[in-house]
């Protein structure tokens, strides 16, 4: 009995070990993909959003907004989306908060076109396609933090977008982000949001 019992002990320990460890590394894989993606000049950029505490961006979402400025500042986007809804623990949208930070760093506010209304990636990146049409553009670089930017290029070339990617580089501070990413990953390739690779 206690021999059994130690026998099935050490075979969850393994599987745990074995879990972990892929997670682990499927998630500095992931980073790594997402920070060796290069942006080409387009009509637009597409900024994923992430939590915001009223109007004060998250970490994460501060790094993303950066990035996007930088693509403004040197002429590789005219416009900017930025796409994401207001969440049960956040009292104004995503969009809004990442518009008055834009705005606070300098960007016109007519050349910032906001998507309040998404709750996830797929969301972000089928309104955003919708909101492109609107305005007659084809082509985007998509702004994400590194370990988001592989899923999220996948999902948007699977909807027919026209796009390339620009890393946020993630802190030591999102690993548990980075984490929940490669579950992500796996549920999205599952429900044939984008491929496996």
């Amino acid at each position: 009995m206690i021999v059994s019992l130690l026998l099935m002990a050490a075979v969850v320990f393994i599987a745990y070990t074995g879990t972990s460890m892929f997670v682990h590394r499927f998630a500095l894989y992931l980073r790594e993909s997402g920070r060796r993606e290069r942006p080409v000049v387009s009509q637009t950029c597409i900024v994923l959003g992430a939590y915001t505490d009223g109007f004060r961006p998250s970490l994460p979402l501060q790094g993303r907004l950066r990035a996007a400025l930088h693509l403004y500042r040197h002429g590789v986007v005219q416009t900017l989306i930025v796409s994401g809804g207001q969440g049960e623990d956040e009292t104004v949208s995503e969009a809004r908060s990442m518009k008055r930070f834009l705005m606070m760093n300098g960007v016109p506010p007519y050349v910032i076109f906001e998507d309040r209304q998404s709750k996830d990636t797929w969301e972000n990146l089928k309104n955003s396609q919708r909101l492109m049409e609107q305005l007659g553009f084809t082509t985007a670089v998509i702004v994400t933090s590194d370990y988001h930017l592989p899923r999220a290029l996948a999902v948007a070339r699977t909807l027919g977008m026209n796009v390339t990617g620009f890393a946020a580089y993630s802190t030591g501070e999102e690993s548990r982000a980075a984490r929940r990413e490669v579950f992500a990953h796996i549920q999205y390739t599952l429900k044939g949001r984008q491929p496996l690779f």
